[in-house]
């Protein structure tokens, strides 16, 4: 009983954040990032502004709310990955799947509203490298654990920040062809190429690496 009682407050928890940052989402998209106050956010999805600080730190993370997502997978993946396999094919799967996602309606809208939203405020563009640290700081130390690197060994930070760069490159790429109006078909057959032809280079120096 105490088990399912905590797994029903747990989805009850996910649900309200689900729901807030949704809101969130539409109202930044209709009106700016910078136009919106919490307390408009928190009026939409029924909660109080104080219910919406416990679920996100500042309003800057209602904007990138559910981008920790591709973050965990590639964590995942990276520890999980079969021994003799090297960390670069992990990051390689993971921008093929980014890519095989543009052909994908859903995928592609939500794409294209963050990105908007980003783009259209100052504030979010100068959290980016903030986020993009805790990213590489994240990865270096999942690469680390599974390459059994020494403590002050560089390379597990140089492999997470050439490789997770290498992905936001390609990533970058899909923004500003579906920003573009480019045929995803298209789009995504161009960026696979240009992915497998990164990717091909870097492995020149840590192909083997984490293998």
């Amino acid at each position: 009983m105490a088990a399912q009682t905590t797994g029903l407050r747990e989805r009850k928890k996910r649900a309200t954040r689900d729901a807030i940052a949704v809101a969130a989402r539409r109202l930044f998209a209709a009106r700016g990032f910078d136009n919106v106050t919490v307390v408009e956010v928190a009026a939409a999805a029924d909660v109080s502004e104080k219910t919406v600080f416990n679920h996100f730190a500042a309003k800057e993370d209602l904007a990138f709310a559910g981008g920790e997502a591709p973050l965990n997978r590639l964590l995942a993946d990276i520890v999980e990955r079969p021994p003799g396999t090297p960390v670069l094919e992990v990051f390689r799967a993971t921008t093929e799947a980014m890519i095989d996602g543009l052909t994908a309606t859903a995928e592609r809208e939500e794409l294209a509203t963050v990105t908007g939203i980003v783009g259209g405020s100052r504030v979010l563009q100068e959290r980016l490298p903030v986020k993009w640290e805790r990213e590489y700081s994240a990865l270096a130390a999942a690469i680390a654990a599974t390459a059994a690197a020494e403590d002050d060994d560089v390379l597990p930070e140089i492999a997470a920040r050439t490789l997770w760069w290498t992905h936001r490159m390609v990533f970058r790429d899909a923004i500003a062809g579906l920003l573009a109006n480019q045929d995803p078909e298209e789009l995504a057959a161009g960026l696979r190429v240009a992915s497998a032809r990164a990717y091909d280079h870097v492995a020149t120096g840590l192909g083997h690496y984490g293998a």
